[in-house]
This record gives C-alpha cells, sequence and structure tokens, in this order.
C-alpha cells in the first residue's frame, strides 16, 4: 500500500510542532485525526515512527530517518517511502541486542550468533552488555535478552519465555584434591561460592560468596582451576559435565530456576533481520 501524501504532511506538522496537540491546535484540526493518519502512516510503512508519551512524541531511528528526508522538496517523499520500507523488508544494516554479559561467552549463544551470520552476511550484529531493563525505543535496540528477577521497563513490550534455565552446583577435579565434595547445605556453607548476579541475589544469607561475575566464561576458569564451587546454567554446561571438566554438588538438593525472557517494542513493526533472530533464538533454546 502506497502511504498517502495527506499523512505524510500530518506526520511533518507533529514533527515541526514537537507533539499531536500542539499541532492539532496550530492547524484547527481534530487531535484523533492527527493520531489516527499517523497510525496508518505506520502501518503503511511497516515501521513505527513516533514514540508516544503523555506530554510529547520522540521519533524513533526510522521516524529521524523519515523526516529528514521528507523535510525536503516534494520530489524526494517517495524516495523516502521507499527507503524505510525497503529497510524493514531487508536483510541488511545493523541489528542492536542486549545481551547479559553472562550469556555472552556461552556455547549456546554463540552458536545462534554463529548461525545468523552464517545465514545474513550482509546484517551487522551490535551486542551490547546490559544487565538492567532498558528503553529499546529510546537507545534504537531491537532485542534484549532477560532473566525473570529483573522487571522489563516498558509493560508494552513483547515479552516472549525463550527457556526455563536451572542453575546446580559445580566444582572441578581440581578443586577435589584439596576439599572434600559437600553432601548437605550445612557443609556447603563452608565452601567459597563462585556465581552470576541473577544468581546472587537469590542465595541463602549463610553462602560464603566469594565471586559475583556477569560473565559465566570466568567463573567456569575459575571453577576448572579449583577456586571454589560455581553456580552455573545447566543448559550452558551440559558438554563440560559429560566431559568430566565439572563435577555436580548436591544434585538433588540445590537448584536455582531463572525464566530467560526475550523482550522486543512491537509485534507490529519487525524488520525481517529482527524476526529471523527471534525465530533463530526460539528454535535455538526450545531444542535444549
Amino acid at each position: 500500500m502506497k502511504a498517502s501524501l495527506d499523512d505524510i504532511y500530518l506526520f511533518m506538522l507533529t514533527v515541526r510542532h514537537g507533539g499531536i496537540s500542539v499541532a492539532a491546535k496550530a492547524h484547527s484540526l481534530q487531535r484523533s485525526k492527527i493520531s489516527r493518519r499517523i497510525q496508518q502512516l505506520e502501518k503503511d510503512l511497516g515501521c513505527q515512527l513516533l514514540i508516544r508519551t503523555t506530554r510529547q512524541i520522540e521519533l524513533t531511528e526510522n521516524g529521524r530517518l523519515f523526516y529528514q528526508y521528507i523535510n525536503q522538496p516534494l520530489s524526494e517523499v517517495d524516495q523516502a517511502v521507499n527507503l524505510v520500507k525497503s529497510q524493514q523488508q531487508a536483510f541488511s544494516g545493523v541489528l542492536k541486542m542486549a545481551i547479559p554479559a553472562a550469556f555472552i561467552s556461552s556455547s549456546v549463544f554463540l552458536e545462534i550468533l554463529d548461525r545468523y551470520t552464517e545465514q545474513f552476511p550482509d546484517v551487522t550484529l551490535d551486542i551490547i552488555h546490559r544487565y538492567e531493563s532498558i528503553d529499546l525505543k529510546r537507545e534504537n535496540i531491537d532485542l534484549q535478552l532477560l532473566p525473570n528477577i529483573v522487571d522489563v521497563i516498558n509493560e508494552n513490550y513483547v515479552q516472549q519465555t525463550l527457556l526455563s534455565s536451572a542453575n546446580r552446583l559445580y566444582c572441578s577435579p581440581k578443586y577435589l584434591e584439596s576439599y572434600s565434595l559437600p553432601t548437605t547445605m550445612e557443609a556447603l556453607y563452608q565452601h567459597p561460592i563462585l556465581t552470576s548476579r541473577y544468581n546472587s541475589t537469590l542465595l541463602p544469607e549463610r553462602m560464603n560468596v566469594r565471586l559475583v561475575s556477569e560473565d559465566f566464561g570466568l567463573i567456569n576458569r575459575l571453577t576448572e582451576s579449583g577456586r571454589g564451587i560455581a553456580i552455573l546454567p545447566v543448559v550452558l554446561f551440559e558438554d563440560k559435565v559429560a566431559s568430566g571438566d565439572l563435577i555436580p554438588v548436591l544434585p538433588e538438593t540445590f537448584e536455582i530456576d531463572i525464566v530467560m525472557t526475550l523482550v522486543y517494542p512491537s509485534r507490529r513493526f519487525i524488520p525481517v533481520k529482527t524476526r529471523a533472530m527471534i525465530e533463530l533464538l526460539r528454535e535455538q533454546f526450545s531444542s535444549n
């Protein structure tokens, strides 16, 4: 569907006046009409242009790009429409993801990145480390992975459970050269514990926590070198257990469950490159 020039004009007025209400008042128009027509324009383009709040509006990255082009002679408006539409439909450009540092170095996540870059070589992946929930629209980030113990900053964002991750205790053969394997929780309290920030908030107070890190790779390396007993996600370290590099500790007694959630701004406006990553994440985690 071709975008209406009238709708584009109303969008331009809204941006110039800094809000829908101000634009409506300045041009003797109904606020509801402007809002409705901008929504239609977003639908026609297949992407969100404005972030609406009670007092003002902000432009999304697509909105800024679109306004930059339409704020030109009318002969260039069609080019702006086609450009924004093509960006939504192309396997190119940048895909930005916010991921907890603890998961960045995991073999499961690295496999996902490998598969994505192989399938879509023209997409640049921009991975940032974030522990807290962020406003994806304002920071122009496409996806975020968060554990369920972190509240999502915007309740209107789409939230989809990827997997429930059991976290258990592990030590290494080297650790057992100096310490005996604890067989009760009471005995466990005497051992140094290495854990992630997420898990640290859920531990009993008596735990002897010696290291808190967002990097599971670091925790694993310290565990294998015999520095302590680690709390690690089962799904990420099954291969280490199978190879004998990690030894389960109190497997029938201790377990922490953390649900990983995939967060993205909208179901309606999802570029194909983002949708492909969402589907890959679902497929990968559902098979583990």
